[in-house]
């Protein structure tokens, strides 16, 4: 069991891993704009004037002076921009109006001192100093007309560099915009679509082998043969070897398919593997395990008024013969339905006669494997008892819509129990590495190339019969593709073929 506090890490990692180009990308875009931007802005240079307040007189201290002062600098602060000031140094610079020469002015009060910083900004240098000056020399004669003399002017100087803009400073400004704007658009992402992003991801998040990768098919492909869709045949190929690979290191018999989530296509990559397993020359049962939404029976067109949920309640030794389920028409594959649906599915699959069954299926020496069809791990319990009693697991996931957070959920409930997840099959993938695979094989179709694609190990013949897995909506109402098999056909007791 692996510690859940890894695959917190190696999802934080992964995490890290998808979104660093976002974050470069943002940064990069925001601060090169805003240092194009600022290169291209005509520059601004600012000129500043100190006005120092000396409000006392000869007749009183020092403090009282300064305290004086102190008091009185928030008042002239303010008198600087009156019209009454303004209005002369307007009429000394032709085309200057009164509203534009207050939007240059800047008054600053500094704390705790008896000075009043005035500044001037302007495209021109030389016309920033000269209104700087102008108007404190102005705001200065003002003071004394309506005060008592106590302003004195520090005048300003000719500013050699511009103010604004500054590339390099708005350029950093901007790229840190840029990163507060990426991190902002992944948690948009995140929680919008917490979708797998690659096998790779997939492998970090849950620590279990790619076992295949099936990618999504067309709806064209949907209606075709298997042997005519090269990449499903040779998924569900590439799946069964790397399930006898998996039983040659440690040997099982009984094998469960299941996911997180509904309509992820268990069902379809069940029979595709107990199909392809079968005519691979392996003796193969076939369960359905899910007693609330079972489909095998319409799969195979069966019957399904006894099956597993008959063998639960009863005595199963009674009901031996039919345990071994219904034939096929593929030889060595039989099937054994769900059976009538139980009202207590996850209580039935408890009881005391539970673990008995799942011996005699480990026992049945006629069969090489045993695979089930189980219900998903996520919304019922069911999957999670039956990982209890079934010693290797095969998890399904749809790696076009399953969010990251419910495979996480899936693999952690399947850690509580005794299974070992062999590892995952990705089914309906759009990754890139569906695309090589599509690729590969499409150049193995080309002229002058071997076209032969051999599914099973039986050439099909005039007795031979198709069998059409059949669009069958799951318990969600989702649909997995048709699915068409060329079997041969299997004599019944008669001798009539079937």
């Amino acid at each position: 069991m692996q510690n859940p506090l890894s695959h917190t890490l190696s999802y934080y990692k992964m995490f890290v891993k998808r979104w660093t180009w976002v974050i470069a990308l943002g940064m990069v875009i925001c601060g090169g704009v805003t240092y194009i931007v600022s290169m291209l802005t005509p520059p601004v240079y600012q000129a500043s004037a100190v006005i120092y307040l000396d409000l006392g007189s000869s007749n009183t201290s020092v403090n009282d002076n300064v305290n004086a002062s102190l008091a009185a600098l928030p008042t002239y602060a303010l008198l600087i921009t009156n019209p009454a000031v303004l209005t002369p140094v307007t009429q000394k610079h032709q085309g200057l109006t009164l509203r534009q020469l207050t939007s240059m002015i800047s008054v600053k009060p500094q704390t705790s001192t008896q000075l009043i910083e005035l500044d001037v900004t302007s495209s021109n240098p030389q016309e920033a100093m000269q209104l700087a000056n102008d108007v404190s020399q102005y705001f200065a004669q003002y003071a004394d007309r309506q005060f008592a003399n106590g302003v004195k002017v520090i005048p300003a100087l000719l500013p050699i560099e511009p103010v604004r803009p500054r590339p390099l400073r708005d350029a950093g400004i901007g790229a840190l915009v840029g990163l507060g704007l990426a991190l902002a658009l992944i948690f948009l992402f995140e929680w919008i679509d917490d979708r797998l992003a690659s096998p790779e991801e997939v492998q970090e998040i849950t620590g279990l082998d790619t076992l295949a990768i099936i990618p999504e098919l067309s709806r064209k492909e949907r209606n075709k043969n298997i042997a005519e869709v090269p990449t499903l045949a040779e998924g569900c190929h590439t799946l069964c070897a790397s399930l006898i690979a998996a039983q040659a290191i440690r040997p099982f018999k009984l094998v469960m398919i299941t996911s997180a989530l509904a309509g992820e296509g268990k069902s379809t990559i069940a029979v595709n593997v107990a199909s392809f397993l079968a005519m691979a020359g392996k003796r193969v049962l076939l369960v359905d395990a899910d007693l609330r939404y079972p489909v095998l029976d319409r799969y195979f067109q069966l019957d399904n008024q006894k099956g597993l949920s008959s063998a639960l309640p009863e005595m199963w030794a009674q009901i031996e013969p039919e345990l071994d389920g219904q034939p096929t028409d593929i030889p060595t594959l039989r099937v054994l339905t769900a059976g009538a649906l139980p009202s207590n599915p996850a209580e039935l699959l408890q009881s005391p006669l539970a673990q008995q069954l799942f011996n005699h299926f480990e026992q049945a020496s006629q069969f090489d494997y045993v695979v089930f069809d189980t219900p998903p791990l996520l919304p019922v319990a069911d999957a999670q008892i039956l990982a209890s009693y079934i010693p290797a697991t095969v998890l399904v996931i749809d790696a076009s819509k399953t969010p990251r957070k419910f495979l996480l959920r899936a693999k952690r409930a399947l850690d509580r129990t005794r299974t070992t997840v062999i590892g995952v099959v990705l089914n309906k993938s759009r990754w890139p590495e569906s695309s090589d695979i599509r690729h590969y094989l499409s150049g193995l179709r080309q002229p002058g190339t071997d076209t032969r694609l051999t599914v099973p190990p039986h050439t099909p013949r005039e007795d031979s019969s198709n069998i059409t897995i059949p669009n069958i909506p799951s318990e969600n109402g989702a649909r997995d593709p048709d699915i068409t098999i060329s079997v041969p056909r299997v004599q019944n007791a008669r001798g009539d073929r079937s």
